[in-house]
């Protein structure tokens, strides 16, 4: 039921649509920040806005398949709303300016889900199940996260593939690698710098954290330079 897709592949497929997006798009230059409901659109899919009221609390994004309804809030009731076929739903707090990151990646997330859905073509638990089986709570819990972490990573390619990611580590810290020591620490100025990256690319701290690593710009240093340097050095009064 499961098939791997190789995290380089996604972030081919990533790439690809964000250039082919702005090759039809008729951008000029290089963008620092990746206009991804237009790549929604130019998909075919809307992105609209409702409060969410569904017993899933953290459930903030849906591509509707138009045969699963989505239980929102109209007015002071809760009413089960059938939205047409290829209309991505998103939960109307993330439209505060405060939440950016999380609502882009919310609508990269669930384009991924339109992409691979096309890409990779397998049944889905959530979607459509065989009338001859029952699935235990495990296997549709094994493939609904399965299904989940592939879309996150895609969404991630989607929203820094690695022209984006080169351009601001270039605008901010002169295309030098960020310095880490051990396996998570960053010094305040390199953590600064992150925090500026992220606000150009319109994405989280945390989110471009763990995709610089994944695209190299790092560079490791045993924890204890960073002590001695740092943490360690005399004050001088």
């Amino acid at each position: 039921m499961k098939q791997f897709i190789p995290n380089r592949e996604l972030d081919e497929i990533g790439t690809g649509v964000v250039l082919t997006y702005l090759k039809k798009s008729g951008t000029a230059g290089l963008p620092r920040c990746v206009d991804i409901e237009g790549i929604a659109n130019s998909m075919g899919l809307n992105v609209v806005y409702e409060t969410f009221a569904e017993d899933d609390f953290d459930k903030i994004g849906f591509l509707s398949d138009g045969i699963t309804p989505l239980k929102i809030k109209r007015g002071n009731r809760t009413v089960p709303f059938l939205f047409p076929l290829g209309i991505i739903v998103v939960e109307a707090d993330l439209r505060k300016e405060r939440e950016s990151g999380k609502r882009r990646f919310t609508i990269a997330h669930e384009v991924a889900h339109h992409i691979l859905g096309r890409h990779n073509p397998v049944p889905q638990f959530q979607r459509t199940f065989d009338a001859e089986r029952v699935y235990s709570v495990a296997e549709m819990k094994s493939h609904f996260n399965w299904n989940e972490a592939q879309a996150d990573k895609l969404a991630a390619s989607l929203l820094m593939p690695y022209f984006i990611v080169a351009a601001a580590l270039k605008d901010f810290n002169h295309g030098n690698k960020l310095k880490i020591f051990g396996d998570e620490v960053f010094a305040p100025k390199d953590r600064m710098i992150i925090k500026k990256m992220a606000a150009q690319i319109g994405v989280s701290f945390s989110a471009l954290l763990i995709r610089i690593k994944e695209l190299q710009m790092v560079e490791y240093h045993p924890i204890s330079e960073y002590v001695e340097a740092v943490l360690m050095t005399e004050v001088i009064s």
